[in-house]
């Protein structure tokens, strides 16, 4: 999970065509997401219950529906700051998850991918038209548009300019990148500071690549 979750973030920092890397970015995303989601969200129900969620529940109630998902994780942090071994950091940290603008946005990607988005070019083959939904790719784009029309940084875009466009597209899927990283880091150290229960506590130290520090669009 953590190596999906490093590989999403770098695939990320990465991307120079949407439509020919989209593919990997879109699919190391949805997967390590919602399974980061689940695995803290599994902690919290072992908390409430006792026991470990049902596959039924896993597949079908909880299914891959990753902007849900995310709705559900959220509410269960705003629930588990008062047993969290930190209070004002836990805050802190949470705070820095729903304050975000552009992960909201990213999940909506991630999730119209986990949901059907891998098959939009494949319906073809049966009905001789793309699939019926938006393509993630859109969604994609959604993304960007919101950092360039939001960050003063990104408001002047060099076309025209190759090589100035080339650094200034890696810079802006940098900060993209950076976003997901900081959603990484805050479930990290939510979880292990027991947001999620005692084996969140655990679990919460696991998803965390070991050596890597705390990412500075955190810090800041």
């Amino acid at each position: 999970m953590r190596n999906l979750l490093r590989d999403s973030v770098e695939a990320i920092r990465s991307l120079r065509f949407v439509s020919l890397h989209g593919d990997g970015v879109f699919t190391l995303g949805s997967i390590g997401v919602e399974k980061a989601m689940k695995v803290m969200l599994g902690c919290n129900e072992v908390e409430a219950s006792g026991s470990w969620p049902s596959k039924k529940t896993l597949k079908d109630d909880w299914g891959h529906d990753i902007q849900r998902l995310g709705q559900m994780l959220d509410t269960a942090v705003e629930r588990g700051l008062a047993r969290s071994t930190h209070t004002g950091y836990a805050k802190s940290l949470s705070n820095r998850i729903s304050g975000s603008a552009t992960l909201p946005l990213l999940f909506a990607t991630f999730a119209r991918y986990g949901k059907s988005g891998r098959f939009h070019h494949l319906d073809i083959l049966a009905t001789n038209e793309p699939g019926s939904d938006d393509p993630p790719s859109e969604y994609w784009e959604r993304v960007v548009f919101h950092v360039r029309t939001t960050e003063p940084e990104f408001a002047e875009v060099p076309y025209g300019e190759n090589q100035a466009l080339d650094e200034y597209e890696a810079r802006l899927h940098g900060r993209i990148a950076d976003e997901l990283e900081a959603w990484w880091f805050c479930v990290h150290r939510l979880g292990a500071m027991g947001c999620f229960g005692d084996l969140g506590k655990k679990i919460g130290w696991e998803i965390w690549e070991p050596g890597r520090g705390e990412p500075t669009s955190v810090k800041s």
